[in-house]
């Protein structure tokens, strides 16, 4: 796994870690039913925004992957480019 790759993966889950434990620090035992379908209510808007914000990384994961991998083209044109300009290490004298 590339590093990019890996840190986006370990700020994921940070991420969705802290938003859990936001998330259930804010919440009370209640025993109303209005108030029980609230909180049903705002971990689904939570879980969606979770879910979002997953979706957003993966793309941006994806684009970056693709970036890298052009890069990587590149680099391998570039030094296939440099080895054919430079002369071979020995010369046979012209007679």
């Amino acid at each position: 796994m590339s590093v990019i790759g890996r840190r986006a993966w370990i700020s994921l889950s940070g991420s969705l870690c802290l938003a859990v434990a936001l998330a259930s620090c804010g919440i009370l035992p209640v025993s109303s039913t209005d108030k029980k379908s609230d909180r049903v209510a705002v971990d689904a808007s939570v879980v969606q925004s979770l879910q979002r914000q997953i979706r957003d990384r993966e793309k941006r994961i994806a684009e970056l992957e693709a970036q890298l991998d052009a890069l990587k083209v590149i680099d391998q044109d570039m030094e296939k480019r440099r080895q054919s300009v430079r002369p071979p290490a020995t010369l046979t004298p012209i007679e």
